[in-house]
């Protein structure tokens, strides 16, 4: 547990930041969690999301693979310090986790040009028939490291380290550029 309080400040340029253009909306995520989980070699997804299920039902059980034994679950409520205490505590014999709120971002990019745009920084195929609502994958984006998970049709969240959030960013700002 941290012993000092952290202030979660804005790492995009402008507190209100959104950007985007007709076919292409891009928005940070500003409320939620990132809890970074890991599980030893036995465990898989099914068994985290069984215990965040009973454990912690009221935070949702969004997970996204990260790697073997590794996820991210994220949720759009803020989760108190005591809250988070109970948690891992619970999950202790199982699995470990770890707060990464402060420490990842997430956008939305959005828009029936959201693929294009994120086409032109990575080399996931991001097609409909091949990226399913729900997949994530770790990967690049032009030179930074992120999570892609296709949230909805035309929509992506991305979660990447917060001292590449302002990067990101501007990069997808450049990306998205033709179609303002």
């Amino acid at each position: 547990m941290r012993d000092y309080p952290l202030n979660n400040r804005c790492a995009f340029p402008h507190p209100d930041a959104s950007g985007a253009g007709a076919s292409i909306n891009l928005v940070p995520v500003k409320d939620g969690f990132v809890f970074h989980v890991l599980g030893d070699a036995k465990t898989d997804e099914e068994a985290l999301k069984q215990a965040i299920a009973k454990i912690a039902p009221e935070l949702g059980g969004d997970v996204r693979k990260a790697s073997p034994g590794q996820w991210f679950w994220v949720g759009s409520v803020d989760v108190s310090d005591g809250r988070l205490a109970e948690i891992q505590a619970a999950l202790s014999g199982q699995f470990a986790l770890v707060d990464q709120t402060h420490g990842r971002l997430r956008i939305v990019l959005s828009g029936t040009s959201s693929r294009t745009v994120l086409a032109k920084g990575t080399m996931v195929d991001l097609s409909a028939d091949q990226y399913a609502i729900g997949q994530s994958a770790m990967t690049q984006i032009g030179h930074i490291g992120a999570m892609i998970t296709r949230i909805e049709d035309d929509s992506f969240e991305l979660i990447v380290l917060r001292s590449f959030a302002g990067s990101l960013w501007d990069e997808l700002q450049h990306m998205a550029a033709e179609f303002h």
